[in-house]
């Protein structure tokens, strides 16, 4: 089991997330939602905004809270219910540390995929002045027996 990276009430170890959370808890608290399961960050924070009007929102907070200890293997905690109804802020605060936490590169630069473009990957379809040089073994339509880079053929006009 792996642990927390930091402690409920380090809030002041990233300043800028112990601020945000504080200022705008249900906000974080959307975005923590939308990294840790894909929910809509908007929903999520109106949700909570919801039920934090009558002091429910550790309903939706638990829930969030126990999916994020199963994707990165956190141990158990009966602290949870304690933690979420009145911690609220500390709680959120120490989700979105170790999202950040979890989601960090490890050193060394990021690697980038980048898919290569082609010039002529779709036909022209008939279009006047354009040519499509096409793939070895491609047959034109209206020009039979004329193949496109097979060694031995005919070489079409193009």
């Amino acid at each position: 089991m792996n642990q927390w990276s930091s402690g409920l009430f380090d809030c002041f170890n990233d300043c800028n997330i112990c601020l945000y959370g504080y200022c705008c808890t249900p906000c974080l608290y959307g975005e923590n939602a939308e990294k840790i399961d894909g929910s809509s960050c908007c929903s999520a924070c109106c949700i909570w905004y919801l039920l934090g009007s009558v002091s429910l929102c550790c309903i939706a907070h638990m829930g969030k809270r126990q999916a994020l200890r199963n994707r990165f293997g956190l141990p158990e905690d009966c602290n949870d219910c304690a933690a979420t109804t009145f911690c609220i802020p500390c709680a959120v605060c120490q989700e979105a540390r170790e999202l950040k936490f979890r989601s960090a590169p490890t050193g060394g630069p990021v690697p980038v995929v980048v898919q290569p473009m082609g010039n002529n990957m779709y036909p022209s379809l008939g279009q006047p002045g354009m040519t499509y040089q096409g793939q070895p073994g491609m047959m034109y339509q209206g020009q039979p027996g004329m193949y496109q880079g097979q060694p031995g053929m005919n070489q079409g006009p193009y």
